[in-house]
């Protein structure tokens, strides 16, 4: 039942407009792109607006190392979605999606030298419910939105993506946020102001409160060592969120976000980026930087049970260095998380968008922590093909300092190559992706099983086809 309840009164509006015809643009987040309808019924209004269709093929594979259990699965699914033209600046889409398991390898099995579980696999599906391989289906977007001139106000169910908070669509289904999202555009600036009360993740089908979020993910230890208790026992009304942006042909692209978790948490977060031309090279460079401190207990009086400790605080800084033309660029890229405290952003909520990320691992729930990563990327105009590598080097604490490492994730080194292919002509709309990650303990013989298991010394092999019409 979580979410039901809330979504009655997106229910009642979407019911109200569509019986006079209103309804929604194409692209979230687009302010140009709104379809408009002048003459005849309201069937013809009705099928003027835009169909998506969205069918997703994902096969995943997890290779861990010697007697570790190995996993996979190939999982299907399939959605629509509509939005409709535009009435006097009004507009309303929804969209759901259905997700059926094809093929599954030790899945659900817990291995037995650590007692754990699958990491990545079973994401593609609902891990609050491991047996539940069919009934995998959910509403997801559901909103009004209305849009004049550079201002914009959207309600209800809604995709939202910024450096943190975003969709991290990279299984069968993305996050979408429940609230009220308002943008102003304005020459160069864009302004966005934001509250949301309920989350859906993906790995997950079910609609959640803000602060029943926490902890649908499985989330490590506290910085005492002790398995950590804060599911079920954050008190949180929901998200804020505040961001400013300006792209300026001179200065560069600016851009700063400030997250609120109401009585737990706030974050800021800014960005810089700066291209400079000289012939047919660019060179680019980058910066980024975070603060972050507890709100109040940090979610709940009792320290066994909250989500950061009362006075905890975490920083850290980005930078990037590049080099590209007109079918490839190489850049040089580090992040340094300070070693006052654990970086602390709730992995249901999205997943960071830092310059030396890769796939397959995130730098969240570690204080003390360098990563620095090498990035190539080849689009040539003149073939459909392109392509990505990445490599890094990431120095974490120790796997049993929790202070500064809540998910004892060893150092390692990190290697992602992928593939994307579009397809063109009968098979248009089709898009072919592969990516092979492998992560590999800098100090394989200083870490336990426990350490090691879906987290280093592993190959995760990913075939993805996509087709939308």
């Amino acid at each position: 039942m979580k979410g039901y309840i809330h979504c009655f009164p997106a229910c009642l509006l979407f019911g109200w407009l569509l019986s006079f015809g209103f309804s929604v643009q194409a692209q979230e987040g687009s302010y140009d792109s709104a379809i408009h309808f002048e003459n005849g019924n309201l069937a013809s209004f009705v099928k003027s607006g835009e169909f998506d269709f969205h069918m997703r093929s994902f096969f995943m594979q997890t290779l861990n190392k010697g007697e570790l259990v190995d996993y996979a699965t190939w999982g299907l699914g399939g959605g629509m979605g509509y939005y409709s033209p535009s009435f006097k600046g009004f507009h309303v889409g929804f969209s759901g999606f259905f997700v059926f398991q094809l093929y599954e390898q030790n899945l659900r099995k817990i291995d037995p030298t650590t007692g754990s579980n699958n990491r990545y696999e079973i994401l593609l599906y609902d891990m609050n419910d491991f047996e539940n391989s069919k009934d995998l289906d959910r509403l997801e977007e559901l909103y009004l939105s209305y849009l004049k001139g550079g201002f914009k106000a959207t309600y209800g169910r809604q995709k939202i993506n910024t450096p943190l908070l975003n969709e991290q669509d990279n299984r069968m289904r993305p996050n979408l946020f429940s609230g009220l999202t308002l943008r102003y555009r304005a020459s160069d600036w864009k302004y966005t102001l934001a509250w949301y009360d309920h989350v859906t993740m993906r790995g997950t089908v079910d609609w959640y409160g803000v602060g029943e979020s926490f902890g649908v993910y499985p989330f490590g230890r506290n910085v005492s060592g002790a398995a950590s208790a804060y599911k079920g026992n954050i008190h949180s009304k929901g998200i804020g969120l505040a961001g400013i942006s300006n792209n300026h042909e001179k200065l560069g692209h600016f851009q700063y976000w400030s997250y609120l978790a109401e009585n737990v948490f706030q974050l800021q977060f800014g960005q810089w980026d700066k291209h400079f031309s000289r012939g047919k090279l660019t060179f680019n460079v980058g910066l980024q930087g975070f603060y972050q401190g507890a709100l109040g207990f940090g979610g709940n009086q009792d320290p066994d049970k909250t989500y950061m400790l009362a006075g905890e605080k975490s920083q850290g800084f980005g930078m990037k260095l590049g080099l590209t033309d007109s079918q490839q660029g190489v850049s040089l890229n580090l992040l340094r998380i300070a070693n006052k405290g654990r970086f602390l952003f709730p992995r249901e909520w999205g997943r960071e968008q830092f310059f030396a990320s890769l796939p397959r691992e995130r730098f969240e729930g570690n204080g003390d922590l360098t990563a620095l990563a090498v990035k190539y990327n080849w689009t040539p105009s003149d073939r459909l093909l392109r392509g990505n590598l990445g490599m890094s080097l990431v120095s974490a604490s120790d796997t049993d300092n929790y202070r500064l490492n809540k998910y004892g994730v060893p150092s390692y080194f990190h290697f992602s190559g992928g593939l994307d292919l579009p397809l063109e002509g009968y098979l248009e709309g089709m898009d072919l992706k592969f990516l092979l990650v492998n992560k590999t303990a800098s100090s394989p013989k200083k870490i336990t099983e426990l350490s090691r298991i879906n987290r280093v010394d592993l190959w995760n092999i990913n075939f993805i086809v996509d087709y939308r019409f």
